[in-house]
């Protein structure tokens, strides 16, 4: 049995990935202020490429599979895309956090990622297993909406 079999401990490492989303945008923006936004953008994707080859070689124990390129190359396309998606996050929230605020910022990107997080559930989209958008799902999302709203205001 492994560790990520327990809900608890995968609820536990989603609270630290929300602490660690919700830190990133300012630390980054801070360091914008510092660098320049494209150097700062570079940086962390620098530093962050080291934090996951690490964590990578501890993965597989110091000994990548042998297969690992013709495994990778049967990936979709679109699956190769995640750095530049990433590279636009971190872009946008040096860009943006300085002008809205953090916790504006962190609202909108968080309202947004539900939103379209349920669809895309609803349309299995990515390969994701499909999940209703049910009218629960899309009142709290006018909820989440109305949340920024209040947020971005007071």
């Amino acid at each position: 049995m492994s560790i990520l079999d327990s809900v608890i401990f995968c609820a536990f490492l989603c609270l630290v990935g929300g602490i660690a989303t919700a830190s990133q945008g300012p630390v980054n923006s801070k360091l914008g202020q510092y660098t320049g936004q494209g150097l700062s953008s570079t940086i962390v994707f620098a530093l962050g490429a080291v934090a996951s080859c690490v964590y990578f070689l501890i993965e597989v124990k110091g000994r990548p599979p042998m297969n690992l390129a013709m495994m990778a190359a049967k990936a979709p396309w679109w699956a190769w895309t995640g750095g530049v998606i990433g590279a636009i996050f971190v872009i946008i929230t040096i860009l943006v956090i300085p002008k809205l605020g953090a916790g504006t910022t962190t609202a909108i990107i968080v309202c947004a990622q539900l939103v379209f997080s349920c669809i895309i559930d609803n349309f299995a989209l990515f390969d994701m297993p499909h999940r209703q958008y049910t009218l629960w799902r899309g009142l709290a999302s006018v909820g989440l909406i109305g949340c920024v709203g209040v947020i971005a205001k007071f």
